[in-house]
């Protein structure tokens, strides 16, 4: 009998020394002990939780910005059809451009920009250039 009390006492002890060696909440310290500590006091969900939760608002962002590109490819898309209708209503009207509005034409037309910054400049320069175009046609 005191054998079996005599190990009850050192199995707690035992567990006492080596719960101190838990030196962090971080699972990325590792060791044996901070997971068993981490799996058994919550840590583990909880950073889990706050990780999905990150990807689920990266996601939603992800997808606000990706619809935000697509409208302004097709607004780009729709500046540079007026650009062109613009150009021809000119030819038209019988006013020539030059060779400099020419080039800016071209230009506008060649461009495919990727990003949200370069399709906003770029539609603006299409606008500005179908504007003056059209002054011309009168």
């Amino acid at each position: 009998m005191k054998y079996y009390h005599f190990k009850t006492i050192g199995s707690a002890a035992m567990f006492m020394v080596l719960s101190a060696c838990v030196t962090s909440e971080d699972p990325g310290d590792g060791g044996f002990f901070n997971g068993v500590a981490g799996a058994s006091n919550g840590t583990y969900d909880a950073r889990v939780a706050e990780r999905e939760t990150k990807v689920q608002s990266a996601q939603a962002e992800n997808a606000r910005l990706t619809a935000q590109l697509a409208g302004l490819r097709s607004e780009h898309s729709s500046a540079k059809n007026a650009l062109i209708q613009a150009r021809a209503k000119a030819r038209a009207a019988g006013a020539s451009l030059t060779p400099s509005q020419e080039n800016q034409v071209a230009a506008a037309l060649r461009s495919n920009p990727d990003r949200v910054e370069s399709l906003s400049k770029a539609i603006a320069d299409a606008r500005r250039l179908t504007e003056s175009i059209a002054r011309l046609a009168g």
